[in-house]
């Protein structure tokens, strides 16, 4: 698209607050009317008279695009023809959209979303269906927000695969700030996307905008765990109002963060087990992931208990001693054996978690 026209569309996403996609092509049409008395959408009538009679304007667009050239963002509008096809189609799509990286080709996309005060178990989940999806070829789609949603960035980049991360606020703010080194390593193996201005702040109100574009990328979207009143809920609700595909991870019944994705799967959402639950689904082809055979590990009786008797959530190593019935100097020694193998993960407070 010529610049001018790029121009255009930015008088229209920085200086008219609420800008309704359905009136954007009428806004594009009318924008240089000399008769805009004849504008149907009275609200605008007076914003858009000022922005044609104020030169600032232009400037103010021109500064916005130089500085995204400097930070090397590229900017794409809804009339350009690199914007992606996918995003395109839903029913309110961005106008704007920096992006700092490069979108992979195809749109071979499928987005995990999910709690931000993750279990330790919808974590690992999150971060090997991000692993084994990116592995054969799919573009894992994330908020990079805390929890669920950098777990599954983290997966994807584990693989060296392709992952695309959508913000809430201006693509030069590092939100949350935590994930300063995440963000570059998305940068570097696919992109980080906002629809929101430079310099725009995390607002709490940005977040359920930032994730209609999450689904609306995306050929499939996957709540790991969510809570009753969770945004990934939202964004949930817009692949079903866009006609994609929602699939569940179920949790344990007892957990507040298996309420959303339990009532996603009441409703008709896909229940998953496995990596095929998901590529049964999607509506182009892949090469489904070799079947590995597991390797057969040599365990003594006491370390198949140990091994047994801790799980996704986590063990700390005095419930595996009274649990076990084992000697502390047993018990301690073995779970370093398994944790040299490869079979689980020591975190803080002693506390061990099977993994896959």
């Amino acid at each position: 698209m010529q610049n001018n026209e790029r121009k255009k569309i930015f008088y229209l996403t920085l200086h008219l607050e609420g800008v309704n996609f359905k009136h954007f092509r009428k806004l594009l049409d009318y924008f240089n009317l000399k008769e805009i008395d004849n504008f149907p959408f009275i609200d605008y009538k007076e914003k858009i008279k000022r922005i044609l009679n104020l030169s600032l304007d232009e400037d103010k667009a021109k500064f916005e695009i130089e500085k995204a050239c400097k930070l090397g963002v590229t900017i794409l509008t809804l009339e350009d023809l690199d914007y992606p096809s996918l995003l395109k189609k839903i029913c309110q799509p961005p106008l704007v959209l920096y992006i700092k990286g490069e979108i992979p080709q195809g749109e071979k996309n499928i987005s995990i979303v999910g709690a931000r005060k993750a279990t330790n178990y919808g974590l690992m989940t999150a971060e090997w269906l991000g692993e084994k999806l990116a592995e054969i070829g799919i573009t894992i789609i994330s908020g990079m927000a805390r929890g669920i949603d950098s777990s599954a960035h983290i997966g994807a980049l584990k693989v060296k695969g392709k992952t695309l991360a959508v913000l809430g606020c201006g693509i030069d703010i590092i939100y949350p700030p935590e994930n300063k080194k995440l963000k570059r390593e998305i940068e570097e193996n696919g992109a980080v996307i906002s629809e929101f201005p430079l310099k725009t702040p995390p607002h709490a109100y940005n977040f359920p905008l930032r994730n209609r574009i999450i689904s609306g990328m995306s050929w499939g979207t996957i709540v790991v765990e969510a809570g009753e009143h969770s945004g990934s809920l939202i964004t949930a609700n817009s692949a079903l109002e866009e006609g994609r595909e929602v699939f569940a991870v179920p949790g344990n019944i007892k957990n507040s963060q298996s309420k959303g994705t339990h009532k996603l799967i009441k409703e008709g959402a896909k229940l998953i087990e496995n990596i095929e639950d998901i590529l049964e689904e999607l509506p182009f082809k892949i090469n489904k992931p070799e079947e590995k055979k597991e390797k057969i590990i040599d365990l003594s009786k006491e370390k198949k208990l140990l091994y047994e008797l801790i799980d996704y959530e986590g063990k700390n190593s005095e419930e595996l001693i009274l649990s076990s019935n084992l000697s502390s100097q047993t018990v301690l020694s073995s779970l370093l054996l398994l944790e040299t193998k490869g079979l689980i993960k020591r975190q803080a407070g002693n506390f061990y978690l099977r993994i896959n």
